[in-house]
């Protein structure tokens, strides 16, 4: 599952350590397995892509995740 749009979120200067606003834009069906593999503790890695920034700002243009398959 991978979602890409051109404003999946922002990280920006906030004190000591960056702040992180990201927008999960799911089908329902996507939010349905996330939900299911959430709970069944099988994420295996989440990822999103930080743009270069200006102005202590850093845009996010896609994010992805990956589960752990088990038979």
């Amino acid at each position: 599952m991978k979602t890409q749009f051109p404003d999946a979120g922002l990280m920006f200067k906030s004190g000591p350590m960056p702040s992180l606003h990201l927008s999960l834009e799911v089908t329902r069906p996507q939010f349905s397995d996330m939900m299911r593999f959430l709970e069944a503790g099988r994420f295996k890695e989440f990822h999103f892509t930080i743009e270069d920034g200006a102005d202590d700002t850093w845009p996010i243009h896609s994010w992805g995740m990956m589960t752990e398959i088990r038979s």
